[in-house]
């Protein structure tokens, strides 16, 4: 996961395929927002999601991109306290891939949550972070 250039509160998942032979995902990451400290994660934050099919091929050797936007509205007051950690599962198929598979990436101090939402995978950043100005549409 890495910040996105230019765009200061969207991050870029990438999914990379290793093996000899295509793959294919869920239409997104399985994602959440919460504080790396606490004992229950039931309160974490879930992004709305954009709309998509249901599995996205990865050819062998190739890359997906999910963009998540963790605060589209650009507010600064308002937003949820806390939150130091994105947790990504790659497949959001459950029964694809356990939960022990989820990667947990830290978040900057003082980074700003409010009503995140997240594209579908695509082929290239610049299309996933299309695909996430549809979420919640």
């Amino acid at each position: 996961m890495t910040a996105r250039a230019g765009a200061l509160s969207q991050r870029v998942i990438e999914v990379r395929n290793t093996g000899a032979s295509a793959c294919s995902l869920s239409s997104s990451p399985s994602v959440d927002l919460g504080n790396s400290t606490a004992r229950d994660r039931s309160g974490n934050i879930r992004p709305v999601l954009a709309s998509g099919t249901l599995r996205f091929p990865v050819p062998a050797g190739r890359s997906a991109y999910a963009v998540i936007d963790l605060d589209p509205s650009g507010a600064t007051t308002g937003t949820a306290s806390g939150i130091n950690e994105l947790n990504v599962l790659a497949d959001g198929d459950d029964t694809n891939m356990p939960l022990a598979n989820t990667q947990n990436f830290p978040l900057n101090e003082g980074v700003r949550v409010l009503n995140p939402h997240m594209g579908i995978y695509r082929a290239t950043e610049a299309e996933a972070a299309t695909s996430m100005t549809n979420a919640g549409k």
